[in-house]
């Protein structure tokens, strides 16, 4: 009965990406940052409590064949004192961070709700679900861009959208630059540097480097191919790639290039590509300043050419 009322044609069903939302509303995306930002500050104490408990029993391991029975003891119960506070802090930070998160980002959550409503209704639907609990959607049902732009339609009046990158590990193009570990490297060197900048949104490495490990690249195997399949569950504007080969024990070539996030081809500014190519680069300083210069040129050029 609740299945052929469903499939009724008075019944219809919008759709709508949850985690597009998050990522691309600004308000409650700054809402998350800002609840990010206040679960940092907790855990410094709760950071403290691990290293002094890590110190603890590497300690007392070392010293164990030269401790009396009863320092044994002494030293045995300050390992498990720092260990009850170490979980009272953590239960301490998950209440906090719950009812930070509540109060921060409720209103935005509220807001949500109320504008896919609205947009259901005037388009003639009857209820909305989630993208993210359906097998398949029907593109012409989901209606995520439109709650989207009414979102953030007070910022885009403004001229505040920011452009959504990504920075990508760089290919390590053989072991040495492997073992090395350059292509991590020149991705945080890159983060650093650009993340303060007031026109970028930029990802944090971390959950661009957790996809890609779920689908079995490293940095050995990436390519453009693999790099724009994994952009592509993120939606950016734009994202940053590069690659680095050995020349010696202590030199290294680098390429680094921007590349349009719904197309995955390099950005072009008139006829020229936004890559820049760098021979014979030590490893060390000189490769990060490299590096550094070239994403921070490739993405003024970018900004200044494309209104950023």
């Amino acid at each position: 009965m609740v299945l052929t009322f469903l499939l009724s044609q008075t019944f219809r069903v919008a759709f709508i990406d949850m985690a597009r939302i998050y990522e691309n509303y600004i308000d409650l995306r700054d809402a998350r940052e800002q609840v990010m930002r206040y679960k940092a500050t907790l855990e410094i104490r709760r950071d403290s409590l691990r290293m002094k408990l890590d110190t603890l029993q590497r300690n007392l391991m070392k010293q164990w064949p030269m401790l009396t029975d009863a320092e044994k003891i002494l030293r045995w119960q300050e390992i498990e004192a720092t260990k009850r506070a170490l979980d009272s802090v953590n239960r301490f930070i998950i209440r906090q961070v719950e009812a930070k998160s509540k109060e921060v980002m409720a209103p935005y959550l509220k807001k949500v709700r109320e504008t896919a409503e609205k947009i259901a209704k005037d388009m003639g639907y009857s209820a909305i679900l989630d993208i993210g609990s359906a097998l398949w959607v029907d593109p012409q049902h989901d209606i995520t861009t439109l709650v989207l732009d009414e979102l953030n339609r007070a910022h885009k009046s403004a001229g505040l959208i920011l452009k959504k990158t990504l920075i990508f590990p760089f290919k390590e193009e053989d072991s040495r630059v492997d073992a090395w570990n350059l292509g991590d490297s020149a991705q945080l060197y890159i983060y650093n540097d650009l993340n303060g900048n007031p026109k970028l949104d930029i990802m944090e490495p971390r959950r661009i480097n957790d996809v890609l490990r779920s689908r079995g690249y490293t940095w050995k195997t990436i390519d453009e191919r693999a790099v724009f399949s994994v952009a592509q569950a993120f939606a950016p504007d734009i994202y940053i790639f590069g690659g680095i080969k050995s020349k010696s024990d202590d030199q290294v070539d680098v390429w680094v290039a921007l590349y349009d996030g719904r197309t995955g081809e390099i950005i072009r500014v008139g006829d020229t590509p936004l890559k820049q190519t760098y021979s014979d680069i030590r490893r060390g300083i000189e490769f990060q300043n490299i590096v550094v210069q070239a994403a921070r040129q490739l993405i003024n050029r970018y900004l200044s050419q494309f209104g950023g």
